[in-house]
């Protein structure tokens, strides 16, 4: 292959995410939406997105919380699609998916994650909860826990169509495997 034209594929807009190469999202978007909070350890998996023109009305949560094991917290985050689809990122190893929550009348706008503070000589968990905000003003909680962290910005035009998670792989600093750590949403507009 040539010179210029490796440049121009390792330079491309989206080829680079996290520090790793990824696919760019398979559908555009026009507003990426974070939370100030999210644990640094893992590396962040795909981009996933909704079918052009469905955008996410739900999700689910995989959970790991056994007592006397590794607590390992929020393990995976699954968006389900207005049109029946559904989407997730990297998921970590533990756990059980629990059960899925619906806006009644509207999609995601925003979300608020509960991350634990690093614990040095205790169990670390990273990411404990996820609340999510839906256009028609309902607030939906998951199954993970009850610390509440800063919400996101709401997406300003559209809904909530794709995600993207930071999971650590099993065999974490120090044995404390920590599993999804942060993730970001995607917002289209309609």
């Amino acid at each position: 292959m040539q010179l210029g034209a490796l440049l121009c594929l390792l330079l491309a807009p989206g080829a680079m995410l996290g520090g790793q190469a990824k696919a760019p999202p398979s559908r555009p978007y026009n507003q990426v939406i974070v939370v100030p909070n999210g644990a640094p350890r893992g590396v962040w998996g795909p981009v996933e997105m909704c079918p052009e023109g469905s955008y996410a009305n739900g999700f689910n949560s995989k959970v790991g919380n056994a007592p006397g094991e590794d607590n390992t917290g929020l393990n995976g985050i699954r968006l389900h699609c207005s049109d029946g689809t559904t989407i997730q990122s990297s998921v970590g190893a533990w756990g059980w998916w629990q059960r899925a929550r619906y806006c009644p009348r509207g999609y995601l706008r925003a979300f608020s994650l509960g991350v634990q503070p690093r614990q040095d000589a205790r169990d670390d968990v990273a990411a404990t909860s996820l609340r999510v905000a839906c256009s028609d003003g309902e607030l939906l909680a998951g199954d993970a826990g009850d610390r509440e962290g800063p919400w996101s910005h709401p997406c300003l035009s559209g809904s909530v169509c794709g995600l993207q998670t930071r999971v650590e792989e099993p065999g974490g600093q120090r044995g404390a495997n920590t599993a999804l750590n942060d993730f970001r949403f995607f917002c289209c507009l309609p």
